[in-house]
């Protein structure tokens, strides 16, 4: 097959307050035409600094300090702005994990897919986007963006081509996200956990389709994930990253099948937890004092025609000191739910009944877009402390406000070292542990985890399950823990129940 990428001891860092951060150590590797690589490693290894690498997009503090990226023979890192503009989203597109982030609320999701197509046409050269299209331009860039739209499989592409990304779900979204990087006829494609936020069956759905497109186009992909369960069937050859390093590397049936690195056997040894074989900690004696009832609970959202009932008469009851699992697809309301009961959302009838004096926390499916960027771990963890001083009219030293914020870093599992990071400078799972810490900090008797793993590889997936099992016992927390994940909730949970 013909060469189409390849990396040469990368080095990339980042300049922190603290010092120089490497997050890319010397990595090495190869993509031929029309195939797929799997590059598969936990939160922060340096998969996603790797594929920014290639398009110019890291952050203000991320430089590649030494190495190539070559495409077909030409070398990346050293071309300009203006020279990387035909290979960022033309040659080279990218998918990210989370098309929320990426689509723009304001525009149609048709608009965004032709955007694409004017601005790098069908032969590679560069257009003008949005800035005064002629009409058969635009014409022709409709044309090819519905044809994108029923390649990824929208139904009804015409009469979706005018609605915008929040009418469409998580699973529909990814597939705008795909028909977007395809927009550029792009050689390679970068899949960055294209899956992670999907329920088990739209993952296979996204996953099938990323064949597919592959197939009909001869588009190479390199498919960054954590999940070692998707790889096989999606890809030829996989390499295993840890801590900015390549371990190993090889064809997926001879890597799967005798693993040389400890790190890969211990990756491997996570997939018990993925097909529900992991030691559980359920038990099935919980108190019968109720802490929380449900009852004939109903919410609607107004949609251009009609309605859209994500909850229908829905009743539950929860225990104290009980974890409750609920699981469901993406889409089944548990979100709706969970904000009904912290009150976030006015549910259109039925009753949220909490014991009194229960006080209540929640921690957010998706940390990233919740935590403000401009404060550090320190600030966002202290907040809901500072909130509720102001409720109650007290004051803490500032000695003292981080003295409770350290201990709650301290009961999150978080290094202290951490407190004067801001978000964007932690993993993902160093962030779902700020979540936590930030949700312990009023010494809650109620937790509300809507989707808590999201986003997490298996090991940090474990780590978090494990810890908010031991913080349960530990502090005698009431647990309502949301996920579509079933084995890991059946992993933590007294009771399941589906929704």
């Amino acid at each position: 097959m013909t060469q189409l990428l390849r990396i040469n001891n990368l080095i990339v860092s980042f300049e922190n307050p603290t010092g120089e951060l490497v997050a890319v150590k010397g990595v090495s590797l190869d993509l031929a035409e029309g195939e797929t690589l799997a590059l598969v490693g936990e939160s922060g290894c340096g998969k996603t600094v790797l594929c920014k690498s290639m398009l110019h997009i890291l952050c203000e503090k991320g430089r590649v300090k030494q190495g190539e990226i070559l495409l077909k023979d030409e070398e990346l890192t050293s071309l300009t702005e203006e020279e990387i503009i035909p290979f960022r989203g033309g040659r080279i597109a990218m998918v990210f994990q989370d098309p929320m982030t990426v689509l723009d609320p304001a525009f149609s999701v048709g608009e965004q897919i032709a955007e694409v197509v004017r601005i790098h046409g069908t032969n590679g050269t560069v257009g003008n986007g949005f800035r005064n299209p002629g009409s058969s331009q635009a014409a022709e860039a409709k044309r090819k963006s519905l044809k994108l739209m029923e390649l990824v499989g929208i139904p009804e592409a015409a009469l979706r081509y005018e609605q915008r990304p929040y009418q469409f779900s998580g699973g529909m979204r990814q597939r705008i996200a795909i028909a977007i990087a395809l927009a550029g006829n792009p050689e390679l494609l970068l899949a960055d956990e294209p899956t992670t936020a999907l329920d088990e069956e739209t993952q296979r759905e996204i996953l099938e389709l990323l064949k597919d497109v592959q197939r009909k186009t001869g588009v190479a992909i390199l498919f960054i994930t954590h999940d070692l369960s998707l790889v096989e069937g999606m890809a030829q050859r996989v390499a295993i990253m840890k801590d900015g390093r390549l371990v190993e590397e090889g064809p997926v049936e001879a890597v799967f099948s005798a693993p040389k690195d400890e790190y890969t056997k211990k990756l491997l040894g996570y997939l018990d937890y993925k097909k529900g074989m992991g030691h559980n900690h359920r038990k099935e004696n919980h108190g019968q004092s109720s802490l929380l009832k449900v009852r004939g609970l109903t919410k609607s959202y107004p949609l251009d025609k009609g309605v859209n009932r994500v909850l229908e008469g829905f009743d539950l009851e929860i225990y104290k000191g009980e974890i409750l699992g609920l699981v469901g697809k993406s889409g089944c309301g548990k979100s709706t739910l969970s904000r009904c009961i912290a009150g976030l959302e006015t549910p259109d009838s039925g009753i949220v009944e909490l014991a009194a004096g229960v006080k209540m926390q929640m921690i957010f499916q998706d940390s990233q877009s919740v935590f403000n960027d401009r404060m550090t771990v320190e600030g966002i963890i202290a907040e809901p402390l500072r909130i509720d001083h102001r409720k109650n009219r007290s004051r803490r030293s500032r000695n003292q406000l981080k003295e409770k914020v350290l201990e709650a870093m301290k009961d999150a599992r978080l290094d202290e070292s951490l407190a004067g990071r801001k978000p964007y400078e932690l993993s993902g799972g160093q962030r779902q542990r700020v979540a936590i810490a930030r949700a312990l900090i009023t010494e809650p008797d109620f937790i509300i985890a809507d989707e808590p793993l999201t986003g997490l590889d298996i090991s940090s997936q474990a780590q978090i399950v494990h810890l908010l099992k031991q913080l349960a016992e530990e502090r005698g927390l009431t647990i309502l823990f949301m996920a579509h994940d079933l084995p890991m909730v059946n992993h933590i949970s007294s009771r399941v129940i589906n929704m």
